[in-house]
């Protein structure tokens, strides 16, 4: 009986907090993607979409301080168009997916820019380790506008190194640096 209680307890504070931020959701399968960008002196050079995408999202645009975000990215979902790239990039030297089965990203911070856009710093976690990240995100219709049962599509775009997450060490066909841009919906 006390294990029924707590998780009546739990839920109704999970239900509390989401619906105190507006749109509240989680990423629609299938119109999400994750989606990487790597440059050799500034010229992109390989690519790639993570097709496996989840994530909940509590979005309050007029109080961003109570919206929180968390993704989950299944690292062994990445392709790039070339079974030898996909092999090479999933493989232990890179983003060792065999142990590594998936990438997260959980917000701490949320500052609204303007009427559609955010700055969202947040905690990244790649091959098992952590580190902090900035994400510019755009509301690609007026937040203030949709309503029960509307998506709303975004758009963002981040960047991390490479060596931060000690992804490719002895890697150099590519720069330190990676671009992500992400696009989805958030359905209510």
């Amino acid at each position: 009986m006390a294990t029924r209680s707590l998780l009546a307890l739990l839920l109704s504070a999970v239900f509390a907090t989401a619906a105190s931020a507006e749109p509240t959701g989680s990423l629609r399968q299938g119109s999400s993607e994750v989606s990487f960008v790597a440059k050799r002196f500034g010229v992109p050079t390989s690519s790639g979409v993570f097709d496996h995408v989840d994530g909940v999202i509590a979005l309050d645009f007029d109080h961003p301080e109570r919206s929180r975000i968390r993704v989950t990215i299944e690292t062994a979902s990445l392709h790039t168009g070339a079974a030898l790239v996909d092999g090479f990039v999933k493989g232990e030297s890179m983003l060792d997916v065999g142990h590594h089965p998936t990438a997260t990203f959980v917000s701490e911070h949320i500052a609204r820019v303007d009427e559609r856009s955010l700055v969202i710093r947040g905690r990244l976690t790649i091959r098992g380790t952590t580190q902090p990240v900035s994400v510019s995100a755009m509301a690609e219709r007026d937040p203030a506008a949709i309503r029960p049962g509307e998506p709303l599509p975004f758009r963002a775009t981040t960047g991390f190194s490479r060596t931060a997450f000690g992804i490719g060490r002895d890697v150099n066909v590519v720069d330190d640096q990676v671009d992500l841009a992400i696009r989805g919906e958030i359905l209510r």
